[in-house]
């Protein structure tokens, strides 16, 4: 076997023993939008950002400004260089699960109106997903970003950093 198969093979191995597969499971969006994940992402980059409690949602926060300057706001020349698939995922769990209607509708009317595409509420209860995940402290956002095949290629948790940032980012480009 010549050595360009071997680097071949084993460089696919470690590709595809990195890449995790999302589980499946569905939401609907602020505005109303029903998303199939990982189906309806496929095609193009996702960042997906996890957040099951308040004090994670403090960290998520963090992340907003530039992560919305980035991939969401449309200012000019360069909105069409970053086709990223952008949600913000409140987790609900336990007797949350039963406030998700009103939860939601409260998030609505106080949330500005192109961040509603991006925040996504998920139907099936929320500690599944973490569980799967291996998204053991409540008290920090994480953050997964996904390939075009809808695979796990980069994670991260906590508060925002350039360093974090900016590994999503060359991932992306």
């Amino acid at each position: 076997m010549k050595i360009s198969n071997l680097i071949y093979i084993f460089l696919f191995t470690i590709s595809t023993s990195i890449a995790q597969t999302i589980p499946d499971f569905t939401g609907e969006t602020a505005d109303n939008k029903n998303i199939k994940i990982p189906d309806d992402l496929k095609g193009k980059y996702s960042l997906l950002c996890f957040a099951s409690s308040q004090k994670a949602q403090t960290e998520l926060e963090s992340w907003l400004d530039p992560v919305y300057q980035k991939f969401i706001a449309k200012t000019g020349l360069m909105d069409d260089m970053f086709d990223v698939n952008i949600y913000f995922i409140p987790v609900l769990t336990g007797t949350n699960v039963s406030f998700g209607a009103s939860i939601k509708n409260k998030f609505k009317e106080n949330t500005q109106e192109d961040l509603l595409p991006h925040v996504l509420f998920c139907n099936e209860n929320g500690k599944d997903i973490l569980t799967n995940l291996k998204m053991q402290k409540s008290d920090i956002p994480y953050f997964l970003l996904l390939d075009k095949d809808a695979k796990i290629i980069y994670r991260t948790s906590g508060g925002y950093t350039e360093e974090k940032f900016d590994a999503i980012d060359d991932l992306i480009e």
